[in-house]
């Protein structure tokens, strides 16, 4: 049964996984249902066996084929940013801000003490976030803000901005003092106020540093999301092998599934100042009691 499991999460479809067993490809799904029912879901783990978190949270989602409708759907998940954790993800329909509550409602009734979110620009998730947590800040990821500028600059297609985009993306490209990304900020509009565009991209950089800068408010908290675009690909990879799944029940056993093995599976990967952190998985850094770890391992293996 377990097998089961964890070769579809790899990516294989239960014809070939019937193929190999010997029985038929709906054989295999249920075996794979039923298999998946006993692996605990992702915010129980984080509810009753983890407490060592940063707090520091980015969000982010991917859309998934599912059988039955007509669009994709989001699945939101968050990662503790120095334990790298996936400590909750939710599944729905749309991206929307009643899901968002969801998520984050159900991290705080897991008691998970987040002090900042790091996401894109999707308005939704600073609202619920803040709404359930009230003290904490919200970092709007730089990178996601370059990329709109660049399509509202039609840089693909015309140069003439690039000159201009140039010095937008020095300013965001590293970690300043609010004061210095101000001053910075006001000697490039005062370079290029005379373009009514320009100035315009210039009023909503001042008008949104603090979200720009939010990590000047808390220690560690990154500028970008590039932790968890990392998780995504990975994700994407799978999901690509997939190609789709059956119903909403497959697609959400499927992912419990497949972050509940990103948990407990040890880093090798990692670079810089989360070198260290290659050789452990996220859950030995998260757990209250490490000996539970092998208690969960064995769930799956």
């Amino acid at each position: 049964m377990k097998d089961i499991v964890l070769t579809h999460i790899q990516g294989k479809s239960f014809r070939s996984i019937a193929e190999s067993a010997g029985f038929s490809a709906p054989t295999a799904y249920r075996a794979y249902l039923k298999a998946s029912k006993d692996i605990p879901v992702c915010i129980d783990v984080t509810r009753n066996y983890c407490s060592r978190f940063c707090g520091i949270l980015l969000v982010d989602g991917k859309y998934l084929k599912v059988k039955g409708y007509k669009k994709k759907i989001p699945v939101i998940y968050g990662i503790d940013y120095l334990t790298h954790d996936i400590v909750h993800f939710v599944f729905g329909p749309s991206e929307n801000y009643n899901l968002l509550l969801k998520f984050f409602s159900s991290l705080k009734l897991a008691n998970y003490p987040l002090q900042a979110v790091v996401s894109d620009d999707n308005r939704n998730i600073p609202e619920a976030c803040l709404k359930v947590y009230p003290t904490a800040i919200w970092q709007l990821c730089q990178n996601h803000y370059k990329h709109n500028l660049r399509i509202t600059l039609n840089l693909a297609n015309d140069p003439t901005y690039k000159p201009f985009m140039r010095q937008v993306e020095t300013l965001l490209s590293g970690k300043l003092s609010a004061e210095d990304f101000k001053g910075r900020a006001r000697k490039i509009y005062d370079k290029y106020k005379s373009d009514t565009l320009l100035e315009k991209i210039m009023f909503d950089i001042a008008k949104r540093s603090g979200d720009l800068t939010a990590y000047t408010k808390l220690h560690h908290t990154p500028r970008t999301t590039n932790l968890i675009e990392s998780f995504n690909s990975h994700l994407q990879g799978r999901l690509k092998t997939i190609k789709g799944f059956k119903n909403f029940k497959h697609a959400k056993y499927w992912l419990n599934v497949y972050f509940f093995r990103r948990r407990l599976k040890k880093f090798t990967d990692c670079e810089k100042q989360f070198k260290k952190l290659n050789g452990t998985s996220s859950l030995e850094l998260t757990l209250s009691n490490i000996e539970n770890y092998k208690t969960l391992l064995r769930l799956i293996k």
